[in-house]
């Protein structure tokens, strides 16, 4: 008896511990906004779409030029496939990045910080939370606009109200467009280190910094008619080994996790110059620990699921033993009552024998 009350609290604490592990892994998924871009850009449509991000070298020349070449590869993969766009209605949308360090002037202070770089439709990627004013948009003609986060607010201003403030950056003047929160998910945080910052547009950090290098992160959302169409289109037109591209539509599914976990140790080597972005190092961390928690989830469910089967088969022969049993005893009633009922058909108008007597020493025989 105390054998079992064992197994059975044992198993009750591993299966606590499974649906933990299940529970963790849930809220790790959530919060990372910059992976869900399908959810935000496809709406109601009910259309198949991939979200593509390619990470470039430190030596990358790829450029704001480059990118349209792209969106001509782009569309001609689409025109191929027979996907056209409706009227009022793209069918993709993408955005590139590139950082740089600037030195800035505000009202109350100075800073030296990191500069984002940013093109094309960068916040629907990355909508982080504003505390004032609006992003900075594709259609913006004026290249002077820009977004600081509210730590670089604070330390320029002493404050996250400035939509329309000016500042100096680089000895240039540039007007705020808007003041934002960083992310607050625990993997963001782990994974943004660069204290206060801002972000501008691509192509002024370029003109500032007068830095050759290109955009070292390019993100698309578009159509994915049959799984893989849209990656495949993006591997065609990026050749380059050196180029890391990630599918994010799925990248933190089951079968992603084991993945992760098929390539552990491998995974943590950089085989080329590149810097992940700081929402892509948020990314990895969640998959590692998705990874982590999917090995813990199969280790604490495994004993349960020994214990399950072992009982089930148990109790599978346990029902059969007695089922044959139970069989048998209501064959030989029924044989009995059937030999029974031809007795009594055949010796009931006989008056030599006594009917009961004779079912008695049958019985008995």
């Amino acid at each position: 008896m105390f054998k079992k009350i064992v197994i059975i609290a044992v198993n009750v604490f591993l299966l606590i511990a499974f649906i933990i592990c299940l529970s963790v892994s849930a809220s790790l998924r959530s919060p990372l906004r910059s992976q869900q871009v399908i959810d935000a850009w496809g709406g109601q449509s009910g259309e198949r779409f991939a979200q593509i991000s390619v990470f470039f070298p430190e030596t990358s020349e790829f450029n704001e030029d480059s990118i349209r070449g792209l969106h001509t590869s782009i569309d001609r993969a689409l025109l191929a496939a027979s996907l056209e766009s409706r009227p009022g209605r793209n069918l993709y949308t993408d955005a590139w990045s590139a950082t740089g360090m600037v030195s800035i002037l505000g009202e109350r202070g100075s800073a030296s910080a990191k500069a984002i770089g940013v093109g094309g439709d960068f916040f629907l990627f990355h909508p982080l939370y504003l505390r004032d004013g609006g992003y900075i948009l594709p259609g913006d003609i004026m290249k002077d606009r820009v977004v600081l986060d509210e730590e670089l607010a604070w330390r320029l201003f002493g404050s996250v109200r400035l939509t329309g403030f000016e500042i100096l950056i680089n000895n240039y003047p540039f007007t705020i467009a808007g003041v934002v929160a960083r992310e607050s998910d625990s993997a963001s945080s782990k994974a943004y280190t660069d204290g206060a910052g801002l972000f501008m547009s691509f192509e002024a950090l370029s003109a500032l910094t007068d830095d050759e290098a290109g955009i070292s992160c390019y993100e698309i959302v578009m159509p994915d008619p049959i799984t893989g169409f849209a990656l495949a289109a993006i591997k065609d037109t990026f050749t380059d080994p050196n180029v890391h591209i990630v599918e994010n539509s799925a990248r933190f599914s089951l079968g992603s996790s084991f993945a992760v976990i098929g390539a552990f140790g491998e995974r943590s080597m950089q085989k080329n110059a590149i810097a992940f972005p700081y929402w892509e190092n948020a990314a990895r961390y969640v998959e590692d620990w998705l990874a982590l928690l999917l090995l813990l989830a199969l280790i604490f469910i495994a004993f349960p699921i020994v214990c399950a089967v072992y009982y089930s088969v148990r109790i599978i022969k346990f029902l059969v033993r007695h089922g044959k049993s139970a069989v048998k005893k209501a064959v030989k009633k029924y044989d009995d009552r059937k030999y029974e009922k031809y007795l009594l058909e055949h010796y009931e108008d006989s008056g030599d024998y006594d009917v009961d007597d004779i079912i008695r020493e049958v019985k008995e025989s």
